[in-house]
């Protein structure tokens, strides 16, 4: 059972997404309706408003907010808050599970949302935010992490064929802008314009999604009419597969940098994207904060936390100024600076003096103002003439589309009977670590894992046996363990985590406290907080160019626990070196 819903800031039900064990739940709570019709989304609103009511008075007016609730059947409902907006998540799975997926389910919005989380009244953002959280559990990624291809020879031309179609590409007056070829999930070249500001692990991830749901689609089409032309209109995007995103910006990782999003399929499994920046991050970071800001200024007048009203209006006159500046820095409407500055005024005035309008009054006039900021924020998307460059990187990479379908298949083997340079590279694992079936290695700080190919262990490993695998190994570093070790019927897996300063491993300034790493987000996010809010526990006063990586093992029962974990930590040594030390050995395997 599982349900994802999103309710707005009068508790209707803005979004949902459910399977049919949800529905039949649902009906047998339905006492009032006779005929036990209950899809209707008004009376799922109306079941659950309580629990939603209590949610929002627990943290509006007496800041005791709590994140998840489990009934007596097992069932999870985990909660979140954004600009007034209720995520809700009901399921039967593990409650860091359900929390890790409605973190995303919220940076999923915000990527193609923004801050305007009202774009989901229109049932085009129902339906991409719904493919969005289908692709989320499809591929080969593992939770808050990619892989990318690596292949000298596939590489250097794919990355040489996006430099030489870059001069064909008009952006009209955009400057910035990055050109990324994607194999399945996985990258294989990305190419940037001189300036553009750098993508974040977060970003390729959410593009990776995008990609997943374009290639179901166009697979889906194709199977149904064998007619159906390639790069065929994705339902959730323009008519020219275009759209305006948000990428990550700011300290805080959050997706509010506008970027206009181009998408075809060069063939199948392989996708050509187009990022132009829109030259609004300024905007975009400074308009989140304010939103932030004022929702917790809201709050408090809730409360009626006069204490800490001062501070509050403070850090929102400030954030309020770097927003106009960044408008006026931008060339935007005037008049929408002298608006946002002059609700300030009334705001703080209605705050600390008496008059005719109440802080409650005012502090909504401001949410309008920032309002149609926010839709200042969705500009136009710029037109790009995609069929020449297309045809021209088409023509490049012919000699690689093979190779580069395999490719999105497999990483690379374990050491089979297959002569090629993966194979060899890697035989010594099935020599060097007897018993050893399959493992994950994760640099959870640039968002990338390596791990073999699954078809090396079909008949011992299915995907929902590694995913569970994983999920328990980020339980155990959420307990604050650096190791665990564990058995799962006729396998015995392992798990490390361990930190590197600029490749180099290091112990903790300060090691964190179990208690601590507990109250983190779970591991294992898009955005990654529970690692960032990690490293900062660890190294409080230097935390620069520290990276944290995991390693997953997975034997044989068989094998004795104490074999396992001495292969494990040799096994750590032998990748982090591929990996780190010689990627052109290295290349091929990821």
């Amino acid at each position: 059972m599982k349900a994802t819903l999103i309710f707005d800031s009068v508790n209707n039900l803005l979004f949902s997404k459910w399977d049919d064990s949800f529905l039949q739940r649902m009906k047998s709570l339905n006492e009032q309706s006779s005929d036990g019709n209950i899809t209707d989304s008004y009376n799922v609103a109306q079941l659950l408003s309580p629990i939603i009511t209590s949610q929002r008075i627990m943290a509006a007016q007496f800041g005791n907010t709590y994140s998840s609730m489990q009934c007596k059947d097992d069932t999870v409902i985990v909660f979140d808050e954004f600009l007034d907006h209720v995520f809700m998540i009901i399921t039967k799975d593990d409650i860091d599970d359900a929390q890790r997926e409605l973190l995303d389910c919220k940076t999923l919005v915000q990527h193609i949302c923004g801050q305007n989380i009202d774009l989901l009244h229109s049932p085009v953002y129902q339906g991409w935010l719904s493919v969005l959280l289908e692709s989320r559990t499809k591929g080969d990624s593992i939770p808050g992490a990619s892989g990318v291809i690596g292949e000298s020879g596939a590489t250097a031309s794919a990355l040489n064929a996006l430099k030489s179609i870059s001069k064909e590409i008009k952006c009209a007056s955009y400057q910035h802008y990055h050109l990324i070829l994607f194999v399945g999930d996985k990258m294989l070249a990305l190419y940037s314009s001189r300036g553009s500001e750098d993508l974040m692990p977060p970003d390729l991830i959410l593009l990776s999604f995008q990609c997943i749901a374009a290639q179901e689609h166009w697979r889906n089409a194709n199977r149904s009419d064998t007619n159906t032309a390639s790069n065929s209109w994705l339902p959730w995007l323009s008519e020219e597969n275009s759209a305006i995103v948000n990428l990550c910006a700011g300290g805080a990782v959050v997706p509010c940098a506008p970027h206009s999003l181009h998408i075809a399929e060069v063939a199948p499994r392989i996708v050509f994207l187009v990022l132009v920046d829109m030259e609004m991050r300024d905007i975009g970071i400074a308009a989140h904060m304010s939103s932030q800001i004022l929702s917790n200024l809201e709050r408090l007048l809730l409360q009626r936390n006069l204490e800490m009203l001062p501070n509050t209006l403070d850090n929102l006159e400030a954030a309020v100024k770097k927003t106009t500046d960044a408008l006026r820095k931008n060339k935007s409407n005037g008049n929408l600076c002298a608006r946002l500055t002059s609700r300030m005024l009334e705001l703080r005035k209605s705050c600390t003096t008496t008059t005719p309008l109440t802080p409650e009054t005012t502090a909504t006039a401001m949410r309008t103002a920032l309002d149609a900021l926010l839709d200042h924020l969705k500009p136009d998307i710029p037109s790009l003439k995609m069929d020449q460059p297309l045809k021209d990187l088409t023509n490049t990479l012919a000699p690689y589309i093979e190779f580069l379908r395999v490719k999105a298949m497999r990483y690379f083997s374990m050491g089979s009977s297959e002569t090629d340079a993966s194979s060899l590279t890697l035989h010594k694992y099935l020599s060097e670590f007897p018993g050893l079936v399959h493992f994950v290695y994760v640099d959870r700080t640039t968002g990338r894992f390596l791990a073999p190919d699954m078809a090396d262990c079909a008949h011992m490993l299915n995907p929902h046996t590694v995913r569970a695998i994983v999920s328990r190994a980020l339980s155990s570093f959420r307990e604050g363990y650096g190791g665990a070790a564990w058995r799962r019927g006729a396998l015995h897996a392992c798990a490390l985590q361990w930190w590197e300063r600029r490749g180099v491993p290091v112990r903790p300034a300060r090691p964190p406290h179990p208690a601590a790493a507990r109250a983190l987000p779970p591991p294992g996010d898009l955005r990654a907080a529970f690692y960032r809010q990690l490293v900062d526990l660890a190294f409080p006063t230097d935390s620069q160019g520290v990276s944290i990586k995991e390693l997953i093992c997975i034997h044989l029962g068989l094998v004795p626990a104490a074999t396992a974990v001495q292969q494990a930590r040799r096994l750590a040594h032998s990748v982090h070196e591929l990996a780190g030390y010689k990627p052109t050995l290295a290349a091929d395997l990821l």
